[in-house]
């Protein structure tokens, strides 16, 4: 190991040790092994590709084929928001206040109240309508 690597996350730190380990005792030139492979591939969704092949010092293009040809589930982890829940103000202190909602297609709505509105009925009908675009 280097001594002024910057400090790692420990799942990455775990993973360049078994790649390094797998440098120093191959007998000679090869391809890393597969489960290699899947603990790096493992590593992306959380940490994004460049970060991940930078730190392990293997090429961005062939971790990122091998993270495009993973199976989805992997992938779908990267993409999905986390909920988040909004406590509101009681409605009797709402002077003013804007709420912005956005759709993973894209769709935004933003909400200006003045007052007492069902804020979590308009929510619920902005996720739920149908698009329209045909």
């Amino acid at each position: 190991m280097r001594k002024n690597r910057p400090t790692l996350p420990p799942d990455i730190a775990e993973v360049l040790e078994r790649i390094e380990y797998w440098r120093k005792t191959r007998p000679g030139p090869g391809r890393m092994p597969e489960a290699l492979w899947s603990a790096v591939v493992g590593l992306v969704p959380a940490h994004g590709l460049n970060p991940v092949a930078r730190a392990l010092r293997l090429d961005y293009y062939s971790l990122k084929r091998r993270f495009d040809a993973a199976p989805t589930r992997l992938k779908a982890r990267e993409r999905t928001p986390a909920f988040v829940e909004v406590a509101l103000p009681p409605v009797s202190s709402l002077a003013q206040c804007v709420l912005e909602l956005q759709e993973p297609r894209g769709g935004k709505m933003t909400l200006q109240m003045h007052g007492p509105v069902d804020v979590v009925a308009l929510a619920e009908a902005f996720w739920r309508r149908r698009r329209c675009s045909r």
